[in-house]
């Protein structure tokens, strides 16, 4: 089976705070890492130009995060000395009572030998390795404030939170990850976007219409987007007091109907995945996936149908694809078009969550 693989998705049962309970950009610290250039040129690398970390970052100080509250940290300053010494010198400013929001763009590994299957961020310098775990013991050990919200756009990322599971309870923690901890992730700034959407109150996250934007929203709003438009599934946590209610933001403007449905359009006699970003009567704005911007076009809303994707009955006795190889598994969950599946002796912590064309009736 390939090395780097998938597996598991936490959801602690988190102890909500009271319904309205709300996020405070002013007693709010963010630490963010990109890293998308490395020492080691086999590694893939991104872009400076529109690089959508450094608008996020903007996005934090357009709601109110102080800029002296903030570290960004980006390609070649991001060697592991240097983050690791960063960090722990920044954890020692909060006061009690504040809130951490932790943030790294770039690549992730996993060790395959070790059966705890470690997993840790890439550097700029590559033979040293950032382990998630010691990000999260660096925050136990130094930081002083309550609440912590761990944010990665990377494969593996969502090993995350399973090293916030494991902590003793002094600190709040939400996690919000692009990938599932055994899942490698995609190479595109989707999620990265998608918390965008959330700072800047995109209406299209409000799912129940109340104006607000909670964390249980922006979580499933990155889950929909990431299966539909990356078909790979984002991953999300909570423990301790960190409230799936904590609203995060009010929406920017009235929710438009429509706006935001993930869905299929006919054109040329055939069905494309698309996303509704406008609408008015009888028709719908929608922009293509995988086509760029300058086909976006409004059509007949009776051109869109819903998106159902197909999916392999749980129990189902299939052969999964993985590093140009097909290995006997077994179907244990679907979701949103994708396949969880457990490989045939391999140890639990290999599950995977996959596109329906990598499995294929045995």
């Amino acid at each position: 089976m390939r090395k780097l693989s998938l597996v598991c998705c936490l959801l602690f049962v988190a102890r909500v705070f009271a319904a309205d309970a709300v996020w405070h950009p002013q007693k709010t610290w963010v630490f963010a890492v990109g890293v998308l250039a490395f020492d080691d040129k086999s590694y893939a690398t991104w872009p400076d130009k529109g690089r959508q970390d450094a608008v996020m970052i903007d996005a934090f100080k357009k709601r109110g995060v102080p800029a002296d509250q903030i570290v960004f940290i980006k390609n070649t300053d991001a060697t592991k000395a240097n983050v690791t010494a960063s960090l722990n010198a920044f954890l020692a400013k909060p006061a009690e009572g504040d809130t951490l929001i932790f943030y790294y763009a770039g690549h992730g590994g996993r060790d395959m030998n070790d059966p705890k299957r470690t997993a840790w961020f890439v550097p700029y310098d590559t033979k040293s390795s950032w382990k998630m775990g010691d990000v999260c013991a660096a925050i136990e050990k130094n930081f002083k404030g309550s609440n912590v919200l761990l944010t990665a756009d990377c494969c593996h990322s969502g090993a995350l939170a399973i090293e916030a599971g494991k902590r003793g309870g002094r600190i709040n923690y939400g996690v919000l990850t692009s990938a599932f901890a055994t899942t490698i992730s995609t190479g595109n700034w989707t999620f990265t976007q998608c918390l965008i959407n959330v700072l800047n109150g995109n209406p299209a996250l409000d799912a129940n219409g109340d104006g607000k934007i909670t964390f249980g929203e922006a979580a499933q709003y990155c889950e929909n987007e990431m299966a539909f438009f990356e078909g790979q599934l984002s991953c999300s946590a909570a423990k301790g007091h960190f409230s799936t209610d904590l609203v995060l933001a009010k929406n920017a403007g009235p929710k438009q109907p429509r706006v935001g449905e993930l869905c299929e359009a006919m054109d040329t006699q055939k069905w494309w995945k698309v996303k509704i970003l406008d609408s008015r009567k009888g028709e719908v704005f929608v922009t293509w996936l995988g086509w760029e911007k300058k086909w976006d076009r409004w059509i007949d809303e009776k051109q869109v149908r819903p998106y159902t994707p197909p999916a392999f009955k749980t129990g189902a006795v299939v052969e999964v694809e993985s590093g140009g190889k097909w290995y006997a598994a077994k179907v244990i969950d679907s979701k949103l078009g994708l396949n969880r599946v457990h490989y045939d002796g391999y140890p639990d912590a290999d599950d995977e969550w996959v596109v329906g064309e990598r499995v294929r009736v045995k």
